[in-house]
């Protein structure tokens, strides 16, 4: 593992030191180096995935509802008013196609070798993977022109929904390649510790193309111009291949002094044990879910938020006098003190715990959802509970993965869920039998995923917000339980929220032929948002 972690930092290094580009990286190949094969450039590319779906992450911390600003600073701007620009979010853009390139390297050079098939389908996977959140934050992108080296330095832009159906295409291709490929003696097999997700368990690549795909089929079928397309594929999924039941995270060999988990980078500590996230504390909206003025749920709460249950808590956008300032002990996710060397549970375990990509709580939730709606069969309350579990069961796993029943750490899975679920038995946003109507399982279903993905996936809670309008505010509302919209916005739109981000700058000044004009951050839609 040390071993090809060297391998996999001097690929990050090479693919950092050519991505001051940024537009020109779309186009421009970064795997110029021309001594790098696609064994070294495939795992540090995922490695790489796992680091930009943390970036995601802590990058709509604010919009999703997770995070308010915190007292003892000024200043917080388009923070806490939503007033961006095109040079903000830039990065997300910059490193989504830096990380596609590398994926599009391997294919272009595995592709004419069947035996190679396992790694070409690998890096067909991530590729979609890697579009489906470009899409989902920026709508139209480049795609079909994109990644094309110099052959096309001003790509043009394809319509959103067309490269969803591109990403699906590929993600059916990869899947049923694998499948071929499994019955060949003389398919190369990926060793172990080349692949820092699944260690070589062509299985479980499978299991993840498939709960990528039907995360983005349940977006699409709620657009009526997509639902035929979107129930053709449904019923084309390879159900025999499954989705993901356990959870798809990456573990390259993060080390404390300079190779961390980006997580635990962004809100737990430094190598030198400061403090990473001394601006920011979790909203009382967010905080509503866990001590009773929505939810009762002490058990996670107690795993996530640092001192709870008297955990500083904010409104985003309330710079008032009486703001507190966050707690001097550390960030409020981590229940970690800085010089510690032992593992804590919840979402900052450890600097070295794996990096999350998709965990297997989202997939459950989104069987729960397809099983409701009708486009797949099958027990929509078995997946709506197993979904809350295995949120349980990730933010209980110490960081070498091992499910907690210390008793030393108060957490037990089994004796606290059952907690959760007897303690909130009335709630139908919790106990299932009480919701009646299609549109009460949705709200159900959506907001425990919201739960389970706080400070994990928020750039995917903000998009599920968007599509269903789930958990559900009070539009105008000023009221910090009832909505997470920042008391300071400026935004238009009814729920006072961005609709998405902008595109960047060098966008419009690089590839200004293409680069969709007129785009408005308070009332252009992702093409799923029909709200």
């Amino acid at each position: 593992m040390k071993k090809i972690f060297k391998y996999i930092m001097l690929g990050v290094v090479l693919v950092s030191a050519s991505s001051c580009k940024k537009y020109l990286d779309i186009n421009a190949n970064p795997n110029n180096f021309t001594s790098a094969t696609p064994a070294v450039v495939l795992p540090q590319a995922i490695v790489g995935a796992a680091s930009i779906s943390n970036t995601f992450n802590i990058s709509f911390a604010d919009f999703s509802g997770a995070r308010a600003n915190a007292g003892g600073f000024g200043g917080f701007g388009s923070v806490v008013t939503y007033d961006f620009g095109t040079g903000d979010y830039a990065g997300l853009w910059s490193a989504s196609y830096d990380n596609a390139n590398d994926f599009q390297y391997v294919i272009n050079e595995t592709s004419s070798d069947i035996k190679l098939a396992y790694s070409t389908s690998i890096a067909r996977i991530m590729k979609a993977f890697a579009f489906e959140r470009l899409v989902n934050q920026f709508n139209n992108v480049p795609y079909t022109d994109a990644l094309k080296g110099t052959e096309v330095l001003q790509p043009k832009y394809d319509k959103a929904e067309d490269v969803y159906k591109a990403c699906i295409a590929e993600l059916t291709k990869a899947v049923a390649d694998i499948t071929t490929a499994q019955a060949s003696a003389s398919t190369n097999k990926i060793v172990a510790n080349t692949d820092p997700m699944f260690a070589g368990d062509m299985n479980l690549w499978k299991k993840f193309a498939n709960t990528v795909k039907l995360r983005m089929l349940i977006k699409m079928a709620g657009v009526p111009a997509h639902q035929a397309y979107a129930t053709a594929q449904f019923a084309a999924i390879d159900l025999a291949s499954g989705f993901l039941s356990t959870d798809a995270v990456v573990q390259p060999g993060y080390v404390k002094t300079d190779r961390p988990n980006p997580t635990w980078a962004s809100i737990g500590f430094s190598g030198t044990n400061t403090n990473t996230t001394t601006s920011r504390i979790p909203t009382k909206w967010m905080y509503s879910f866990y001590n009773g003025g929505k939810i009762s749920d002490p058990g996670r709460a107690k795993t996530i938020y640092r001192g709870y249950p008297s955990t500083i808590i904010n409104q985003l956008g309330d710079e008032s006098a009486g703001v507190p300032a966050a707690s001097s002990a550390g960030s409020a996710w981590t229940t970690a003190v800085s010089t510690t060397t032992a593992s804590v549970l919840g979402v900052a375990k450890s600097p070295t715990q794996a990096a999350p990509v998709l965990l297997a709580t989202e997939s459950n939730f989104l069987q729960a959802e397809a099983f409701a709606r009708g486009y797949l069969a099958g027990n929509a309350a078995t997946a709506f509970d197993l979904g809350m579990q295995q949120s349980f069961n990730y933010l209980y796993k110490t960081a070498d993965l091992v499910t907690s029943t210390n008793t030393a750490l108060a957490a037990n899975v089994a004796t606290d869920f059952a907690t959760y679920k007897n303690a909130n038995v009335l709630n139908r946003l919790v106990n299932w039998t009480l919701a009646v109507s299609l549109d009460e399982k949705i709200e159900a279903i959506i907001t425990q995923k919201y739960i389970a993905l706080n400070m994990i996936a928020n750039d995917e809670n903000f998009n599920e917000f968007r599509r269903t309008g789930y958990p559900f505010i009070v539009n105008g509302s000023s009221d910090p339980i009832l909505t997470f919209a920042s008391k300071q916005s400026v935004s238009t739109h009814v729920d006072k929220l961005p609709t998405r981000v902008l595109y960047p700058q060098e966008e419009y000044n690089l590839n200004p032929v293409n680069a969709p004009a007129g785009i408005n951050k308070f009332s252009s839609l992702i093409f799923w948002d029909l709200n």
